[in-house]
């Protein structure tokens, strides 16, 4: 199956895309009141922040989908 989309179209999109996937990683953030993604991934695994583990896994997901995107943004 082929799609033809316009460029503007599919820039848009992913734009989009971004926003959506920014505002997720800064809602998980503010949640667990720490500014860098990084603390919050390590402070599950430590068990600093308690209950964390299932946002970390999360935060993990949201920011590898946004590296793909990126990459795709990069390439068009």
């Amino acid at each position: 199956m082929t799609i033809n989309l316009n460029s503007k179209i599919a820039q848009d999109l992913i734009n989009t895309k971004l926003q959506v996937l920014d505002e997720k990683i800064s809602t998980l953030l503010k949640k667990w009141n720490v500014k860098v993604i990084e603390e919050l991934i390590e402070g599950a695994r430590s068990g600093k922040l308690e209950d964390a583990e299932s946002d970390a896994i999360e935060l993990q997901n949201l920011v590898a989908k946004r590296e793909e995107i990126e990459k795709l943004n990069q390439s068009m």
